[in-house]
């Protein structure tokens, strides 16, 4: 359990952390083919999360035999591999990429694919409302985090102010996470699959899932934009077609875990160190909602609007739209 746990630094990432380097040596997932003679293709680099939200990476890799897929636990050694080029797609969280781009690297960002990843889980009662936790400590991944901006947005429609009606405590998940165990953290907000490894655990809670307060608000949704695929904008611009298949492949594979969440499971199982049922529960409570082109741009520019963020028009080149 505490290897599993140790994947906070996945996820705080993830929700838009900077991750501090690991040992860790992730393992490799290839998909091969015997390909018609005199037409080798050209292998594409895929680096993805070594979390339950890459279940449909796998699957969509496992359908396209010019992909080498490689799950990764070390952030930070993803993203320079990504920045010097040896990566050719970075599947991470949106915040990410924001702040790659907002720092003058040309990337850009080609799908959004994870809706619900986040909830409030609590120690010695449940929680109807962040309003119920008014005047109480919150415990969130670090101060600025996407999960402490909707947060605030949260805070804000139950008529309270973020933060003086609380008491924001800034802590890596694991730190939070035994805290929670040993019932001296009281409510912490945490990204799957570390809510289903809590869950049953003596006197805690889920109290809220974010996905679903979202959609308390913005019904028409299907939550809000958190993990996505990166290239660098001169590799998009000379790999349009490798682009689309890649989308076409994971809309597919969404397909596939929606319909047959087990199946998934049992294609996927072998990369995580998770029993098979812990990862069914965690698949399903992680929301996935497919976006591309116009559509992504104007989902992630309205969340940006919402959490009091808005992007600019120096930030259009962000968004990949494949020509028509």
């Amino acid at each position: 359990m505490k290897k599993i746990f140790s994947l906070w630094m996945v996820f705080t990432v993830l929700l838009g952390g900077c991750a501090a380097n690991s040992p860790v040596q992730p393992p490799t997932v290839q998909t091969t083919s015997v390909l018609p003679a005199g037409q080798p293709a050209e292998k594409i680099k895929v680096y993805a999360p070594a979390s339950t939200s890459s279940i449909p990476v796998i699957l969509a890799a496992s359908k396209m035999p010019d992909v080498n897929l490689t799950l990764y636990s070390n952030q930070a050694q993803a993203n320079t591999l990504f920045l010097r080029g040896d990566v050719d797609v970075l599947v991470t969280g949106l915040s990410v990429g924001l702040d790659m781009y907002k720092n003058s690297t040309p990337v850009q960002i080609v799908n959004s694919y994870v809706s619900g990843l986040s909830y409030l889980v609590t120690n010695g009662h449940k929680v109807n409302s962040i309003a119920d936790l008014k005047g109480q400590q919150i415990y969130l991944p670090f101060k600025g985090s996407p999960i402490e901006e909707v947060t605030a947005y949260f805070a804000q429609q139950a008529g309270l102010k973020w933060p003086d009606d609380f008491k924001p405590v800034y802590m890596p998940f694991d730190s939070s996470v035994e805290l929670l165990k040993q019932g001296k953290a009281g409510a912490v907000v945490l990204p799957e699959p570390y809510v289903t490894l809590l869950e049953n655990q003596p006197g805690i809670f889920i109290s809220l899932s974010y996905y679903d307060e979202w959609e308390k608000s913005h019904p028409k949704d299907d939550g809000y934009p958190q993990v996505g695929s990166l290239v660098k904008a001169e590799w998009a611009q000379n790999h349009a077609a490798q682009i689309t298949r890649f989308n076409d492949a994971l809309s597919a594979a969404l397909s596939a875990v929606k319909q047959d969440p087990a199946s998934a499971v049992d294609a996927a199982k072998t990369h995580y160190k998770i029993s098979a049922d812990l990862l069914l529960k965690s698949l399903n409570r992680t929301r996935y909602h497919m976006l591309t082109g116009d559509e992504m741009r104007q989902s992630i520019s309205t969340y940006y609007d919402v959490v009091a963020k808005p992007l600019n028009e120096n930030d259009a080149k962000f968004f990949y739209i494949a020509a028509k």
